[in-house]
């Protein structure tokens, strides 16, 4: 009995160093897991986190997010770690099915051998959830996943970054994919790494120009002034975030570790300087009745109040201030020295004020109300004006068609133009490379 006894403690001490590092394997996948904000796509609004369901509308079709959880029958329980690994380093799934772009492998692909095992090893410490999959809605051809192999060939490059040597821009690049959002895409979708960090737009919303550029970009945000947005959202007197930022922030960047946020920040202060977008847009406007604020309706339409003025009287003045100084600390911001209302596009302050604002950190807390059950396209459209010509940039004003667009998240006409013959033009493309590809191996194997 003894030496069962015996047997039994040496087989438990064995044990522990194993279950000790299994267990430290999941906490470094957790906060890699969290940088890579894997949560806000693959969670449908109101549903359980990481059990996938959230579309993503694009003008080829919806492609929904899958199932992570580690469910043996409708998630990932029975991925190998190959599998696992085979789909974020080169976007095939575990049948062989080539996986679209949405889902950001093209970024993943730099993710170290050892980042993945973690992720993995986090993603399976779940609790499973039976959910299944929703189909995706793709229209000919591009529900043809093996055209995925010439896209890959046009824009999928994969670069090996050192985790350690690089780190900002492992974080950057790897684990957050900043550019999925803030770099545009050209003729066949791809990322334009020419334009990297230049600034994109994504579901409507304006994805800023993150480079170093002192004008259009962020070059005259400190290393701090990056880590504290990051961290909080927040930044009086520069930019507040909202929409898809928002999330990442809500998500991802506030519980990332100091050391990564510093060297994601530090990094960004390095990236080359693009000059898109408007300049000084975090500069723009000034106090209503300062010399040098620009002076709205009244001044250039007369004595009389615009309807733009009378909502933004009524339903904005009372957080922000009839001079729109907002309060201090920016948790009610300003609305001169804003990014959003300094921008040369109006769609982020018009979503802003369809949609609200709900941004809570363990920082602090955001609220600002929807206002697409209480105001017409036309008083959206209004009070976006008056506050971009009053507080900010009074560039391209906002018409009702586009506030009708942005609340119904529809793709304009010409863009959906623009955008399916850009994808034509690359199904076109990809359907000869694919067959080119496949006249040069049936030649290669009747040469063996």
């Amino acid at each position: 009995m003894m030496k069962i006894s015996v047997a039994l403690a040496l087989v438990a001490l064995s044990a522990a160093p194993a279950l000790a590092q299994d267990q430290s394997e999941i906490v470094r996948g957790k906060v890699l897991t969290t940088e890579g904000d894997c949560v806000a796509c693959h969670t449908a609004p109101g549903g359980t986190p990481f059990a996938g369901g959230l579309p993503f509308k694009t003008p080829m079709g919806t492609i929904y997010s899958p199932n992570i959880t580690p469910d043996k029958d409708t998630g990932i329980g029975t991925w190998t770690d190959a599998e696992f690994l085979r789909a974020l380093h080169q976007g095939i799934g575990k049948n062989g099915e080539h996986l679209y772009p949405a889902f950001p492998y093209t970024s993943f692909a730099a993710i170290s051998d050892g980042d993945v095992a973690a992720i993995k090893a986090y993603l399976f410490s779940l609790k499973p959830v039976h959910q299944q999959n929703t189909p995706n809605e793709m229209v000919f051809p591009y529900n043809i996943r093996s055209l995925m192999i010439g896209w890959n060939l046009l824009n999928f490059h994969p670069e090996t970054i050192d985790p350690v040597t690089e780190r900002g821009k492992y974080v950057a690049d790897a684990l957050e994919h900043c550019a999925e959002c803030h770099s545009p895409r050209g003729l066949t979708m791809g990322v334009e790494s020419g334009k990297y960090l230049a600034g994109a737009t994504v579901d409507g919303w304006t994805a800023y120009n993150i480079t170093s550029d002192p004008d259009h970009g962020i070059g005259t945000w400190s290393v701090d002034d990056i880590k504290t947005y990051l961290k909080t959202g927040n930044l009086p007197g520069k930019a507040q975030a909202a929409g898809p930022m928002g999330e990442v922030i809500v998500n991802s960047t506030s519980h990332m570790p100091d050391a990564d946020l510093t060297a994601l920040a530090e990094y960004l202060k390095t990236v080359h300087g693009q000059a898109d977008g408007a300049a000084g847009r975090s500069a723009m406007g000034g106090p209503v009745g300062s010399g040098e604020a620009l002076t709205g309706y009244r001044a250039t339409q007369g004595k009389g109040a615009s309807e733009g003025e009378v909502l933004f009287t009524a339903a904005c003045s009372t957080c922000h201030g009839t001079g729109g100084a907002g309060e201090g600390s920016g948790v009610l911001p300003s609305l001169y020295h804003n990014s959003v209302t300094g921008a040369d596009t109006p769609n982020n302050l018009a979503l802003a004020v369809l949609n609200g604002v709900k941004r809570g950190t363990a920082f602090n807390d955001a609220s600002m109300p929807a206002f697409r059950d209480e105001f017409s396209d036309e008083q959206v459209a209004a009070v976006t004006d008056y506050v971009r010509k009053t507080f900010g940039n009074a560039a391209n004003p906002i018409t009702v068609q586009q506030v009708s667009d942005l609340r119904n998240d529809v793709t304009p006409p010409a863009a959906i133009s623009v955008l399916m013959r850009w994808a034509e033009i690359a199904a076109g493309i990809v359907a000869v490379l694919v067959v080119l590809a496949i006249v040069i191996l049936v030649l290669r194997r009747r040469r063996v």
